[in-house]
């Protein structure tokens, strides 16, 4: 316990020598964001970048982790400052996919930190318990450990958080990757910027976490560029996001993989490392913020429309 709490305070001071140096530097962070993104776009004429494809699966089965914090109830009502209150939990998202009937074949894990807190039923046949150090991510990196060597399949990785609204969405998901094969992550919400830092005009577009879909052979790449699962074992939150979400995105596109996010009205946005530039190549043309605080129904699964 002495040991945890030494590294929850490490982690937490590694983040605030972060942000005290971008205070002492945010002058110029500012100016430089600023006109990268404003005036620069029309003097920087970078090539396009040249995207790599997935390789194809190896069969029709989908494995999905849902990582869940055991002092949750099942059913709740989440808070998101900004935006609109909404009705969520493991019960929601264990029917969503409990319930599915169609061409793949689902293979459901719950990964659950602190599970002597259980406060809900779970109706899954594999269960893994993980520590809450790295929160979401502790569970994707455990469950990533257990299907690495299974072949390259269309893995989720999602947790309990998502909208309890519930449409048939995951072939069109499926079909939509099939057809964009240089898609290297697929999620349902974004943010243009990283919040957890003092240059509030950063440019930094990532997926939020809360649901992915990828494949086993983008996370074993990404996973070998950072050495581990980016967020594993990381304990402070603030820290958290830009060591794990943001840094889960940013790998894929260092990759050379696009990124791509199914919107409220069912269109997809699709970005990559060319979106940093307006030079007609996959440029960023959606709202820049937190996608969430626009919505009607804050990270709901919404259907692709074609």
């Amino acid at each position: 316990m002495k040991n945890n709490r030494y590294e929850y305070q490490l982690e937490r001071l590694k983040f605030y020598l972060i942000i005290l140096f971008e205070l002492f530097l945010s002058p110029v962070l500012y100016i430089y964001n600023f006109l990268k993104w404003t005036i620069g776009k029309y003097f920087y004429n970078a090539p396009k970048s040249i995207l790599i494809n997935r390789q194809p699966v190896v069969d029709n089965v989908i494995n999905i982790c849902i990582h869940e914090w055991g002092g949750y109830e099942g059913k709740r009502i989440k808070i998101i400052k900004g935006a609109l209150p909404f009705e969520c939990g493991l019960y929601y998202q264990l029917q969503r996919f409990n319930k599915y009937r169609g061409k793949y074949v689902i293979n459901t894990t719950v990964t659950l930190s602190d599970h002597e807190l259980l406060a809900s039923k779970i109706e899954a046949k594999r269960i893994i318990n993980v520590s809450n150090r790295g929160m979401d991510f502790s569970g994707y990196s455990a469950f990533y450990s257990k299907i690495k060597d299974k072949g390259n399949r269309y893995i989720i990785l999602t947790n309990s958080s998502v909208n309890a609204q519930q449409e048939d969405f995951l072939e069109g998901y499926i079909d939509f990757l099939e057809k964009n094969l240089n898609v290297g992550m697929l999620g349902v919400s974004y943010s243009s910027r990283i919040y957890q830092s003092v240059i509030k005009n950063n440019f930094n577009p990532h997926l939020q976490s809360f649901f992915l879909i990828t494949t086993t052979e983008v996370l074993d790449k990404i996973v070998k560029l950072n050495n581990k699962f980016p967020g594993a074992g990381v304990d402070y939150k603030l820290s958290l996001i830009r060591k794990g979400e943001v840094r889960l995105s940013n790998s894929v596109m260092e990759l050379g993989y696009s990124l791509a996010c199914v919107l409220e009205n069912g269109s997809v946005h699709v970005f990559d490392k060319g979106c940093l530039t307006d030079n007609g190549h996959s440029s960023w043309k959606v709202p820049f913020m937190d996608y969430r605080l626009i919505t009607k129904h804050p990270n709901k699964l919404n259907s692709i429309k074609y």
